[in-house]
């Protein structure tokens, strides 16, 4: 591990050499050579992504779908400092912030928006990613324009839009372990021409590359009242179809209004959550059983994953003197039920549910200037209604020791205990927000921002304890609620250094909402996460534009962050007092020659705890220690990306070939730092490779994912302490080879 500092100052020199620029690897080349332009809407309004004063990732989203890269994980993979670490939900990390609470009542530090639409629910939002139009990351707090749970930065989710002229394409897919994919699209003109349409269908089968060795076999007696699954097959299957039908009608005052409906369902098995063996576990205590130590095996009685996801949405543009109004509306309902083995053996131990329902609704009305003026100007009103009941069930059998001193610790607790927890929570969120900028000359202008955020959570919850054995059964109840008024914003300038190169400097501070632990009828709500960071960036492109750098450097003070902590039967939020980031981003995309399209990006972060007291209940529940100075859980210190490209003629037909590479530095999964609870550095080799004729409608192409099969965790979960303390993870998935066709009519 020694190489990895020289490694990356290696790489930051060696960027730091070039000229700078920002844009994308995922960008094709223009037909002269150089480096294209890509327009972007991070800023709520049309710009070019190098003359766009922020830290932005824009990825294509048609080269997204050739590479193989079809979930939010394979995309973070290729922008620095991003990660994503979701245990059947979704947890998006940038810059060392995200998404750290599995359970509803808390709220993600990364913003997530499918066209223009804040996504609240994040257990039924990593799901199809198809037809997209392009990928926007945006790093850094962007408490101006997105508001609250922006603390770490957002991304946004762009749909391919219906086109004027009729265009459809078909897509088949097959590959290992059963892969099978469908996908495709009709779009064009309806009758009168004034509307057009746009109809995206895809269809996925998986059967899983986790073996489970108790397959076939009859099920097992899970703990009394449990319900009784069959033992799949396989884990890490996956079965789904998803819709997207709009519509663009273009009226005779130049005014647009664009209609989306979209239908996702998914019936599997889920993600495998398996267990790392420690050397007493309920299971091996109670039946001598232990977990399968291979990676790619779990034993499982009984596992199923549902997500059913329905959504609405309008979006009204319209031209006013001399500005553009923008008005969208959203709406979303989503199912998600998911239920395991929780001791992952033979034995009756443990059984968990997870059951969530969600309805969002949102809207935002906001109205921008337009043209080149001195000033350019943006003010909105946005709301969001987001109601939402999870009820959540853990059955299992634990020693008769742990609940009666001096008993047996090899004797099963008669009946064992169940809890059940859960409720309705509803949150509210209002807020006016605007964004400036001034043209002082015409190299210097600057920028500034200010949200004014109103959100109030409350919830009606329960806890219920069953112990058939004691004779015990209640249910107790609360109904805790709070409201927080947050103002948050940016400030900063750019500066036009050359016809090619933009520097830029910012300061900003962004709020994450209180949450609510449901069902720990906790007295009070956890305290709101906020942070203040300022950043410095440099933008150009050199070599007559057939090269592009960025280079940003950023410092961020948190207080209050959030933290996912163990608890007797589950995980809740805590806060960190005080927590630091320091860090630097390089971006590179060079065309040395007409075929040759090389690429690279560099992270690198000192993420720390600043002051935080709190117990290890793993490792040491006798006492607390400061974890001050100590490196932040989920966050890799470094993170570095290579991409290669060659394009050339074979007679008619253009042949492509592309490999990515991603190495990520050690990481902890909890701010104790324990080798326990560590995973040490690893990467990640993608390869692709597409050939279709020069000017023709046919493709053929194949790719390879973690072409060097690498096992590495991505994910750890600290059991409640009833069910031993355990770690539950999730491994990269394994080699993958696709081979698929796609025909344009």
């Amino acid at each position: 591990m020694a190489a990895w500092p020289r490694l990356y100052m290696a790489g930051a020199l060696l960027l730091a050499a070039q000229s700078h620029a920002q844009t994308t690897p995922e960008q094709p080349p223009g037909s002269d050579g150089q480096i294209e332009r890509v327009t972007i809407t991070a800023e709520r309004r049309s710009t070019t992504l190098d003359t766009t004063p922020a830290a932005i990732t824009a990825l294509d989203g048609a080269r997204l779908a050739d590479q193989g890269a079809t979930s939010l994980a394979d995309v973070l993979n290729l922008a620095p400092n991003t990660s994503f670490a979701g245990q059947n939900s979704t947890q998006i990390f940038i810059r060392g912030v995200g998404d750290v609470f599995l359970l509803a009542g808390g709220d993600p530090g990364v913003a997530l928006y499918a066209d223009g639409a804040y996504l609240s629910d994040q257990t039924s939002t990593n799901v199809a990613l198809f037809d997209m139009q392009r990928v926007e990351i945006l790093r850094g707090p962007q408490g101006a324009l997105y508001g609250r749970n922006a603390t770490g930065g957002a991304m946004n989710l762009i749909s391919a839009r219906p086109t004027s002229t009729f265009q459809s394409r078909l897509g088949v897919e097959a590959g290992t372990y059963g892969r099978k994919q469908t996908e495709g699209f009709i779009s064009g003109p309806l009758a009168g021409g004034a509307t057009a349409a746009r109809l995206s269908f895809q269809r996925k089968d998986l059967d899983g590359y986790t073996r489970n060795p108790l397959a076939g076999m009859p099920p097992g007696p899970i703990v009394s009242g449990a319900p009784v699954f069959a033992p799949p097959g396989r884990l890490d299957d996956l079965h789904s179809t998803a819709l997207r039908l709009q519509t663009s009608t273009r009226f005779a005052d130049s005014g647009s209004l664009r209609l989306i409906a979209g239908y996702y369902h998914q019936n599997d098995n889920g993600r495998s959550l398996s267990l790392l063996i420690d050397p007493l576990m309920n299971s091996s205590l109670l039946y001598g059983l232990y977990p399968e130590a291979d990676p790619r095996r779990q034993a499982s009685q009984g596992a199923v994953h549902r997500v059913d996801v329905r959504s609405l949405q309008a979006i009204y543009e319209r031209p006013l003197d001399g500005a553009t109004l923008s008005l969208t509306a959203a709406w979303r309902k989503s199912g998600v039920h998911h239920a395991w083995d929780g001791d992952q053996t033979a034995a009756p131990s443990a059984m968990v549910s997870f059951t969530t329902a969600s309805i969002d609704r949102g809207i935002d009305l906001h109205v921008a200037s337009s043209g080149e003026a001195r000033l350019q100007w943006l003010a909105g009103l946005t709301a969001q209604d987001f109601r939402q009941r999870q009820d959540v069930s853990l059955q299992a059998q634990v020693p008769l020791g742990f609940l009666v001193p001096g008993q047996s610790l090899t004797t099963a607790l008669p009946g064992g205990f169940r809890v059940e927890l859960g409720g309705p929570i509803l949150t509210r969120s209002a807020a006016a927000y605007t964004d400036l900028r001034y043209a002082l000359t015409p190299s210097l202008a600057l920028l500034g921002g200010v949200r004014l955020n109103r959100d109030t959570k409350r919830a009606d919850e329960y806890q219920a304890l069953t112990i058939p054995a004691f004779g015990l059964a209640g249910t107790r109840t609360g109904a805790p609620r709070d409201g927080w008024t947050s103002l948050t914003g940016s400030a900063g300038a750019e500066y036009k250094l050359a016809a090619d190169t933009l520097g830029y400097a910012r300061l900003s501070n962004g709020f994450k909402s209180g949450a609510v632990n449901l069902g720990a009828l906790q007295g009070s709500l956890v305290k709101p996460e906020k942070v203040s960071a300022l950043e410095f960036g440099l933008k150009t492109r050199f070599l007559e534009r057939r090269g592009a750098f960025n280079a940003a450097v950023f410092s961020s003070t948190y207080k209050d962050m959030q933290v996912a902590q163990a608890s007797s039967a589950n995980v809740i939020l805590a806060n960190a007092s005080k927590a630091s980031i320091q860090g630097a981003e390089f971006e590179l995309m060079l065309r040395p020659a007409p075929a040759w399209l090389l690429g690279a990006t560099l992270g690198l972060m000192k993420p720390t705890y600043r002051d935080f007291t709190n117990t290890d209940t793993r490792n040491d529940p006798t006492r607390a220690v400061n974890v001050g100075g100590r490196q932040l859980a989920q966050v890799s210190k470094a993170q570095l990306g290579l991409v290669a490209e060659y394009t050339r003629k074979v007679g008619r037909h253009k042949l492509s070939l592309r490999g990515d590479y991603m190495r990520r530095s050690k990481l902890y999964f909890t701010e104790f730092n324990t080798p326990d609870a560590m995973q040490k550095s690893y990467g990640l080799l993608n390869l692709a490779a597409s050939i279709q004729p020069a000017a023709g409608r046919w493709k053929l192409y194949g790719h390879v994912r973690n072409a060097t099969n690498t096992t590495a965790i991505t994910s750890m979960l600290i059991t409640g302490t009833n069910l031993g303390s355990t770690r539950q993870v999730t491994y990269t998935p394994p080699l993958q080879v696709g081979i698929g066709a796609s025909i344009e009519f």
